[in-house]
């Protein structure tokens, strides 16, 4: 049958199986209300038991009613748009090809034909992996080979074809044009439908344990990262649960605009956490903190502030090999040069340290508990009779000869020795201190857990610390995908680099993606003189090139403004570096509608939208507006790369606001 007849068959194979399910999950509606009905009728008459028996009943009903209407609402989804793709493949000895459609969601007819195949699934790995000719799939520990003969893309919506191509994997292939084009929408969208070959080796490595992806803005990393979520839900089904899966977000904005993508895919959807949220959940309740957003906003628009000098001091890697360097030590000279006397037993200095550094993989005061066993064995094998000491006894005669008995006098003591600046005031850290914190708080009492998290994802990897790092792998000790740009760093100083992410985790692998999906040629290429490292490839969909309208007093510059404003797309957004700055604008703007995205913000919006960097940063808009670009606002290699973040927002137009009278250097020096 040709295309058209069989999107007509499987329409009709999916318009039943949505009856059915229909008419199933009424049924199931309707027995609960039986029971809940004939258990309020007699309640009266029934014993424990056999209302315990109803009561599982219902819950077995409700049960399967849910699982029917989310298989419903996948049915929904492929009425209106069944598949994406298909492809032939002839196994090695066949005479005959084999044709395979793929979609979102495998569905298959009553007769137990496969229709529809899930995008997951391990023959669809060779749409995406092969052109046509020789190709093979993996598969119950077996390799599976033969000829891809032909590729197609559809384009199905509301349940019409609009059109039918033969294609290769090339990323110029028209179907990618077309999603490329497209407005922005307030939810990020799925790319199953567009997935390169680079990005579908990511998101099909199972062997990673820890996944590291460098990927130039609008390289599809955020969304690779939550379809390799999504693969890693259906292949691993049986044991991966979505609600033991963590995703750290840089804030809530971007948590809710990620938030569609894995309910698009058929599963069910994760809630990201910020660093700020997770933060509180590890620090003592006794202590306060500044937040990693209002500290970073600070830093970021006060760049040579002392504030920002005592974080730097704190960020890069010679750091936490510092810190290590000196807890290692610290295991050597924990324990005052005093012989230790219990019941009229003398334990000698060195046996008390040599007990300590035997149990060096566990925190000083599990330690502390181990030697308090192996004491009181001593004293049993060496006394017939008499009192035995108690443990707590045992062990505040041990703390006496403690040099330290608390992480935040070892932490004072650290800093003090390496003369790091350091401010604590009404019990409150900054911010730049509390993992350097935590991280002795995990050397001297532990650290909480998340034991029960199965996978672990964190985003905007650039903007965070070898040490948070490292305390981050004591609390997810789990399989990891870790995304950023090393381009788009938000603080004006080094943080991580490669080379620490080798240091912490052992096992890493590094993917690098260096293709920009999200702007058009001109813009891209207008982005590039902005990168700090690195190298980004631009695709070919041209657009408008971006213009540099030159402005000679603020007044002016208002003027252009609101002139590119007037534009029929559905996202603007005007980025500025400062807060100062959005409050300014947002004055000037008071007769235009708009909304302002900042720290309060909780969901993406359509409309204007005026915003900083920092929030701006893994969103993107149809149209983007640069003002104040001088160079007092923009005139270091720090403010290059913030530059770079903003024009990277832009999908089909950027404008920047340019000063006449203090330009630039970064635009001179093009």
């Amino acid at each position: 049958m040709n295309e058209e007849q069989y999107l007509t068959y499987v329409l009709q194979a999916l318009y039943e199986e949505q009856a059915s399910l229909n008419a199933a999950i009424e049924g199931k509606h309707t027995n609960i209300q039986q029971l809940q009905q004939y258990m309020n009728d007699y309640k009266a008459e029934l014993d424990k038991f056999e209302v315990y028996d109803y009561e599982q009943t219902m819950r077995m009903l409700d049960q399967q009613g849910l699982q029917q209407v989310l298989r419903r609402e996948e049915i929904t989804k492929l009425i209106d748009s069944p598949y994406f793709g298909n492809f032939d493949f002839r196994y090695d000895g066949d005479d005959e090809a084999e044709r395979f459609y793929i979609g979102r969601f495998g569905f298959r007819a009553p007769d137990d034909t496969t229709l529809i195949y899930d995008w997951r699934a391990p023959v669809c790995n060779m749409y995406y992996e092969f052109e046509c000719g020789a190709a093979f799939y993996e598969a119950m520990e077996r390799e599976f080979h033969g000829e891809l003969t032909r590729k197609r893309q559809f384009k199905i919506e509301q349940s019409k074809l609009q059109y039918a191509l033969d294609s290769s994997l090339t990323i110029q292939d028209e179907v990618l044009q077309q999603t490329l084009k497209a407005e922005t929408s307030n939810k990020m969208k799925t790319i199953v439908t567009s997935i390169q070959r680079e990005q579908n080796k990511i998101v099909r490595n199972v062997s990673a344990n820890t996944l590291v992806i460098q990927g130039v803005a609008g390289s599809g990393k955020t969304a690779v990262a939550l379809h390799r979520i999504a693969y890693f839900l259906y292949k691993f089904r049986d044991t991966l649960r979505p609600e033991r899966i963590f995703i750290l977000s840089p804030n809530q904005v971007f948590g809710d605009y990620i938030s569609s993508v894995l309910p698009e895919l058929g599963e069910q959807p994760i809630r990201s956490f910020t660093l700020d949220e997770l933060t509180e959940q590890l620090l003592p309740a006794s202590v306060s903190f500044t937040s990693f957003e209002a500290e970073t906003k600070y830093m970021l628009q006060r760049p040579t502030s002392a504030l920002t000098k005592r974080a730097a001091q704190k960020s890069d890697f010679a750091f936490l090999k510092t810190l290590q360097h000196f807890l290692a030590e610290l295991d050597e000279t924990m324990f005052t040069h005093e012989e230790l006397t219990i019941a009229g037993v003398a334990f000698e200095p060195h046996y008390v340290q040599h007990r300590f550094l035997q149990y060096r993989s566990e925190p000083v005061e599990t330690r502390l508990k181990l030697i308090v066993e192996d004491i009181i064995d001593v004293l049993k094998a060496k006394r017939d009779r008499g009192n035995i000491p108690s443990r707590t006894d045992i062990l505040q005669r041990l703390k006496k000869r403690m040099r330290y008995t608390t992480p935040f006098s070892i932490y004072k003591q650290f800093l003090h020795t390496f003369d790091i600046p350091f401010l604590f005031k009404k019990k409150r850290f900054e911010n730049n201190d509390v993992y350097p914190y935590l991280y002795v708080q995990h050397y001297m009492k532990g650290i909480k857990t998340y034991n029960m998290t199965q996978y672990f994802v964190l985003d905007e990897m650039q903007d965070y610390t070898p040490v948070q790092y490292a305390v981050l792998s004591k609390v997810f000790d789990c399989p990891r995908t870790i995304i950023g740009d090393f381009s788009q760093a938000l603080l004006p100083y080094d943080t991580i680099s490669k080379k620490a992410f080798e240091y912490l985790f052992r096992d890493l692998h590094y993917a690098e993606l260096t293709t920009t999906y999200r702007s058009s040629y001109e813009i891209a290429t207008y982005a590039k003189q902005f990168m700090r490292s690195g190298e980004l490839h631009p695709i070919e969909r041209h657009g408008k090139a971006p213009v540099e309208r030159v402005y000679t007093s603020e007044a002016q510059m208002i003027t252009f403004l609101k002139e590119a404003l007037h534009s029929t797309h559905k996202t603007t957004a005007i980025i500025c570096k400062t807060d100062a700055h959005v409050i300014q604008l947002h004055e000037a703007l008071c007769d235009m509608p708009h909304t302002i995205l900042d720290g309060t913000s909780k969901t993406f919006v359509h409309g204007v939208i005026l915003t900083t960097i920092q929030y701006a940063k893994g969103l993107e808009f149809d149209a983007v507006i640069v003002p104040f670009v001088d160079a007092t606002t923009y005139g270091s290699e720090f403010d290059r790369g913030l530059l770079y973040i903003a024009a990277t927002r832009a999908l089909h137009e950027l404008t920047m606001l340019v000063s006449a009278k203090n330009c630039s250097p970064l635009l001179q020096l093009r």
